[in-house]
């Protein structure tokens, strides 16, 4: 009887824990109040998306797209490390707030994929090659993507436009 009362308890914990785990994703949106990832700054919005876009060159960013009427920068980095290559993706949107200020908002992704190589090469007696035999074949796996939370990564971005901004 001890037994089956540890083994219902152990079950009931489990499955409590399990139920914990299932909560929706869109509730971490609710609860986020971030405001590391924005800062205003006294300028026009062309000195603003001048300066942003040579924060981004002088980071070695590749710039995607740009659209100074939208106020819209999206800028990539890539990094490769063997078989592993990450990307940053950084999205710039600039907001009027009035004579002379602009708001600029940043997010951040960063993805990272892994390459899989297979060789398919047929040999003739472990040694030589045959024609006609497969070669190599590579496969890209996304392993992760998420949004960069770190107030000190925007704090050096946002420093670096306000720099370019003088």
């Amino acid at each position: 009887m001890r037994i089956q009362s540890i083994c219902f308890i152990l079950a009931l914990t489990v499955l409590t824990l399990a139920g914990c785990a299932g909560a929706p994703v869109y509730k971490q949106i609710q609860k986020d109040n971030a405001t590391y990832n924005s800062r205003t700054f006294t300028a026009t919005s062309e000195e603003l998306q001048k300066a942003l876009s040579q924060m981004l060159l002088s980071k070695k960013f590749q710039i995607d797209k740009e659209d100074d009427v939208a106020g819209i920068v999206l800028a990539s980095r890539y990094f490769t490390h063997s078989r592993n290559n990450t990307v940053v993706v950084l999205q710039g949107k600039m907001f009027a707030q009035g004579e002379g200020r602009q708001k600029l908002f940043l997010n951040a992704i960063e993805t990272t994929q892994r390459n899989y190589v297979v060789d398919r090469t047929r040999f003739l007696l472990w040694v030589v090659p045959l024609p006609g035999g497969g070669g190599k074949e590579v496969t890209k796996t996304k392993e992760s993507e998420a949004s960069i939370e770190d107030a000190s990564f925007y704090t050096d971005l946002f420093d670096a436009v306000g720099r370019n901004l003088k």
